[in-house]
């Protein structure tokens, strides 16, 4: 500062001492003397020194081995890796004990139980719904409350891993890369309003923060769980200098209100408070929720699987070597798919397809001619029973209808557009409001299913019942229900078909039984043969 340039602020400071710009000017002169003053020094003669460039050199070098963790492990673009990353910090915050138990509850292992139970498979679900129960109300402890706190401030290292270093160092250093430049060169002396936007976004998401131990065990944690649970202990001890060299810039070298003051001679304001980030996590209300909705969906693949490995037997029985047919994208593939990325499933996928194969097989075109002539030709007794017996024809000659407009609903632009639920999964990995929506979309999905199950389940139990009256009414010497029965069956024109159709009636009570497993019918004695 010139002879004459502080002799006019004095004389100012004497004679215009209420004047805003001579108060304004005297807090700069302030915030300079008192940036003059640090050591080492970071800024003299309203230029900002080698050592301030020194100090984002600093933080790029020992950022870089941070970043690529956090990158690759809970801090990624990829919401479902983050979650598995995230899902994995957290069981650490499990003593040895609960995590055995938590364990124990896994699908696999719930599953193992189940199958030992025997008889007892609902009273083994009670008892792992109990343990569950237990094991979810330590995470409501302080000691989780905790996790979140540490995990919000691994999202910050990780933004301030990612901040762009060499917009400020090239300002004095413009040849330094990092690479072939490990250190400075030619540096050069820079007014701090040439810097003051990269300034500014560098303490929107460094202020106030700290890399305390608990960060620094985090970033290590992850580091473990990416590479098999092992770190040799000269990585650590790589990390643990990484981590110090950080935190001294951040907290004692190059502090927020020192920061905040560079930036304030920036922008020539000393009033000037440049905006700071916000962290929060609720890293463990979505492990909650997450752990809460794959217990779910795995109690229900449990059942079901059981369900389909108990019938297997029953289905190779009924339809020999014919396997069973898929229905259009309500499949394992997209189950699959579910399973992978989400907490949700398909539940009824091997109904379906009993019922869609059953349909091939057993009601063809010449059973239901038989059942159609039986309607229109036969002399029915009683009205209402030929009115029943033409309401159950028609309902299930429908059936194949409504599993196709089911598969037809996952085309595009329908109700359950399957671009949607594939589009939603994806999305889900980055966005974790995707998963509210899936959810309740998949579970529409599955009671549609369900309701297709029921609801044709029934109508054939109650075509099963009818048939089965018809059959013993046509041994009778003189038929109750249908005066000309005996007539109609043995015709030329519906032998085959009556054989046919008499042949295969254990046929429908075996595809019944099956169905029982899923849907709620009758009792299916010997008395309806």
């Amino acid at each position: 500062m010139s002879f004459i340039q502080t002799l006019t602020e004095i004389l100012e400071s004497i004679f215009k001492a209420g004047s805003p710009e001579v108060k304004k000017r005297q807090e700069i002169r302030r915030i300079e003397s008192e940036l003059r003053n640090r050591q080492p020094s970071i800024y003299k003669n309203e230029m900002l020194q080698p050592n301030f460039a020194e100090l984002f050199r600093i933080l790029y070098e020992n950022t870089k081995p941070v970043e690529e963790i956090l990158r690759t492990t809970a801090c990624s673009d990829d919401l479902q890796q983050n979650g598995r990353y995230e899902y994995q910090l957290i069981l650490t915050g499990f003593p040895d004990e609960t995590q055995k138990k938590l364990e124990q509850l896994s699908y696999e292992s719930r599953k193992r139980l189940v199958e030992e139970s025997g008889d007892d498979i609902a009273k083994t679900f009670e008892m792992q719904r109990r343990s569950f129960g237990e094991l979810l109300k330590s995470v409501h402890s302080v000691e989780f409350r905790k996790i979140d706190e540490t995990l919000s401030k691994v999202t910050q290292l990780s933004d301030i891993c990612r901040f762009n270093y060499m917009n400020i160092i090239h300002a004095f250093d413009p040849n330094f890369d990092g690479i072939s430049s490990q250190t400075l060169g030619n540096v050069k002396l820079v007014k701090p309003s040439s810097i003051g936007s990269y300034l500014q976004d560098f303490y929107y998401l460094t202020s106030n923060f700290s890399l305390n131990s608990s960060v620094a065990r985090a970033v290590i944690a992850l580091r473990k769980v990416r590479h098999g649970n092992s770190i040799s202990e000269s990585e650590k001890a790589s990390l643990m200098e990484n981590f110090q060299k950080i935190n001294t810039v951040l907290t004692t070298l190059l502090d927020s209100e020192t920061l905040r003051k560079i930036i304030c001679l920036a922008y020539n304001d000393p009033a000037h408070k440049p905006k700071t980030a916000s962290y929060t996590s609720n890293a463990v209300k979505r492990f909650l929720e997450f752990v809460q909705g794959r217990y779910d969906s795995d109690e229900q693949r449990i059942k079901t699987e059981i369900k389909d490995y108990t019938i297997s037997f029953e289905l190779k029985e009924l339809f020999g070597e014919i396997p069973l047919l898929s229905l259009k994208y309500y499949d394992s593939e997209t189950n699959d798919l579910l399973r992978k990325n989400t907490p949700y499933s398909l539940a009824w996928i091997t109904p379906l397809q009993t019922m869609k194969t059953f349909l091939s097989t057993y009601y063809t075109e010449e059973v239901r001619t038989i059942l159609s002539n039986i309607e229109l030709e036969g002399f029915f007794n009683d009205a209402a029973l030929k009115s029943n017996y033409a309401a159950s024809i028609s309902a299930c000659a429908e059936t194949a209808g409504r599993i196709e407009a089911f598969e037809n609903s996952f085309e595009r632009g329908q109700p359950n557009d399957i671009a949607n639920v594939n589009g939603l999964v994806e999305d889900s990995r980055r966005d974790a409001d995707f998963l509210k929506k899936l959810g309740p979309l998949v579970d529409n999905i599955n009671n549609q299913a369900h309701k297709i199950i029921q609801e044709e389940s029934k109508n054939f139990y109650s075509l099963y019942r009818q048939i089965s009256e018809i059959i013993l009414d046509s041994k009778k010497s003189k038929p109750a229900m249908i005066s000309n029965i005996k007539v109609l069956v043995t015709s030329p024109r519906n032998r085959d078909g009556a054989g046919l159709l008499e042949q295969q009636h254990g046929a429908w009570k075996s595809f019944l039984k099956i169905m029982k497993n899923y849907a709620i019918i009758g009792e299916l004695d010997d008395g309806n043969e």
